[in-house]
């Protein structure tokens, strides 16, 4: 059983895929990455930054309008923080001592982290941010700016709020001496009192505190393992997408490869199907035929499509035996036809070897055995003259005696009617016999040609008036049809007329009264003409047609044998030939064939 081969990717292919698909994954993922990353950067800055001057407003309009301090700033701070993605937020000091933080635990501690600012290069309008931990678990964005509640108007850029005069906001607010000698006392204690200008308080510009703010990453992190999942399975399906397209890429590649093939292979399988000299027919299971050759159109002609009954009884016999049969068989093509086949029968079967037609490759023997006819009948007129040139001189000899001893009695009995009667059957048997030598011996001797240029149709007139009284006497009609292109031909005139005289003699002794002689001319190839002589006699049975051409060979009682033999031979010394079709009770028709040559030859 024949293994079946699949289709498969070679492996250079499939590394050379992945060789092109990782590195733009890699390069598409790392670029997505850091888009994702600036992006969430700018969102949290955007909502570290919210925090903060939200803080800072909350706490700037706490000072200015009830008076808040340290005490009320962590809890506006702590609340703040419970914020979502908030993981603390504080105040400290430049050195990082923790003023107020979320987590109220951790004030007056130190921040460890506290980044690396100075006064001098950090501008208390702008928000700053790093990224704390970043290889960790728990990584997380720090927002930080300084922090200034209140500041002065004079300092302050375009578009921001102007500072307002802690003085101006708290002389509407202090009722009397002894309050503002609190407020005094505890400006001392509370850090957030550094930022309310009085006389004996430093400017709200010398307090360095700072605000900073830490937001969870974790959202990022999520994000990022997201999209990195969501890349490497974008990756390993566009990789299958890629093999499937490459799968596809080859296999639509092989089909047009094997396509070709087939073609190739069917149109070389077709051309020498048609070209083969034999005769090929497949035919289905019922007979019908389902292919052919040229040979077998050209071998079989329009009765290709006829089953016939030799064929059936082969088809039988192929399913009976299950094997291939060489016969030689006849078939009647036409009334007046027949054909000699050597065929062989094979039948067709599928792949799962049931039945489904059959196979007939076969040769026409016919003109073989023609030819093979020929041959032996050239044999036999080789070995019948050369017997007839030693024999006729022996016998013409005696009958010379003969004849002169019959001569002598009948002039010597001449009284004697009986006896005359007697020595003149004796001549005149002679002079038969003599006939017959002098036909032998001019069929054993070789033949002269003698060849110039001819009117056929003048020889074919001529050699009709020399039998007019023949036709006359038997009521026979005779009539010429030429579809000749040149009526000249080269060849001998007096041997064609010979012919000619034969083969009518023969057609008016076979047809009865009121018969019909034919006689067609027209040109055939290659380079000749063809002469029919048909008549509409008895016609020839097809095992005396087989002997028609051979010496000696006579259907009538008065007859030599020897006149279609001479004919034969005469038409062979012209370089031209004589076949014979006839059918019982239709009439006979002899086809002379003879080149037309030229006058140089």
């Amino acid at each position: 059983m024949k293994q079946k081969k699949f289709f498969f990717i070679p492996p250079a292919v499939l590394a050379g895929v992945l060789l092109i698909i990782v590195p733009v994954f890699v390069g598409m993922t790392h670029d997505r990455l850091k888009r994702q990353e600036e992006f969430f950067t700018q969102k949290l800055l955007e909502k570290g930054i919210s925090l903060i001057r939200t803080f800072e407003a909350g706490t700037r309009a706490g000072m200015l309008n009830m008076h808040w301090g340290a005490k009320r700033i962590q809890t506006l701070l702590t609340e703040t923080a419970l914020q979502p993605d908030v993981v603390y937020m504080m105040i400290t000091t430049r050195e990082g001592r923790i003023l107020s933080h979320s987590d109220a635990s951790l004030v007056d501690g130190n921040y460890s982290d506290m980044p690396m600012v100075s006064k001098d290069d950090i501008d208390p309008f702008l928000v700053y941010h790093r990224v704390l931990n970043p290889k960790k678990k728990q990584a997380v964005f720090e927002v930080y700016k300084r922090f200034v509640p209140i500041h002065d108007k004079k300092k302050e850029r375009p578009g921001r709020m102007h500072r307002m005069h802690i003085e101006e906001s708290l002389s509407g607010m202090q009722p009397n001496g002894s309050q503002t000698s609190d407020i005094q006392m505890n400006r001392d204690k509370d850090w957030s009192q550094q930022y309310l200008k009085h006389k004996g308080h430093p400017d709200s510009g010398s307090a360095e505190h700072y605000m900073i703010a830490g937001l969870s990453m974790d959202r990022v992190r999520i994000a990022g393992n997201r999209l990195v999942k969501k890349t490497v399975w974008q990756a390993v399906v566009y990789f299958l997408l890629v093999c499937a397209g490459m799968v596809t890429l080859f296999a639509f590649q092989a089909y047009r490869s094997t396509k070709a093939s087939l073609s190739t292979v069917k149109a070389y399988s077709d051309a020498v199907i048609q070209n083969m000299p034999a005769g090929l027919v497949t035919m289905d299971k019922n007979g019908k035929v389902t292919a052919m050759n040229a040979a077998a159109k050209r071998i079989l002609g329009n009765t290709i499509d006829r089953i016939f009954p030799q064929l059936k009884e082969l088809m039988g016999d192929v399913q009976k035996d299950a094997q291939a049969l060489t016969r030689e068989i006849s078939l009647e093509i036409e009334a007046d036809k027949k054909l000699l086949l050597d065929l062989t029968a094979s039948a067709i079967q599928n792949s799962e070897g049931e039945l489904t037609g059959f196979l007939f490759l076969f040769k026409d023997l016919t003109l073989l055995k023609e030819l093979k006819q020929q041959v032996e009948t050239n044999k036999r007129l080789a070995a019948i003259g050369k017997l007839a040139a030693g024999v006729a001189h022996e016998i013409r000899n005696p009958l010379s005696s003969i004849k002169g001893f019959a001569t002598y009695f009948s002039r010597r009995y001449k009284e004697n009617e009986k006896d005359r009667d007697t020595a003149r059957i004796m001549v005149k048997e002679v002079d038969r016999i003599n006939r017959s030598i002098t036909q032998l011996l001019e069929f054993a001797k070789p033949m002269s040609v003698e060849k110039t240029s001819v009117d056929v149709s003048a020889i074919i007139a001529h050699s009709l008036k020399l039998v007019e009284h023949d036709l006359g006497k038997n009521k026979i009609y005779a009539g010429i049809k030429s579809s000749l292109t040149s009526q000249t031909i080269f060849t001998d005139g007096d041997r064609l007329n010979q012919v000619l005289l034969n083969l009518y003699m023969n057609a008016i002794q076979a047809m009865p009264e009121n018969g019909t002689l034919d006689i067609r001319i027209n040109d055939v190839d290659p380079g000749g003409i063809e002469i029919q002589v048909c008549d509409n006699g008895p016609g020839i049975d097809e095992q005396t047609l087989e002997q028609i051409f051979e010496p000696y060979f006579t259907t009538r009682a008065t007859g030599t044998g020897l006149g279609l033999s001479i004919v034969h031979r005469i038409m062979e010394n012209l370089g031209g030939s004589i076949s014979v079709d006839s059918t019982i009770n239709q009439g006979t028709c002899f086809k002379l064939f003879l080149p037309k040559g030229n006058d140089h030859e």
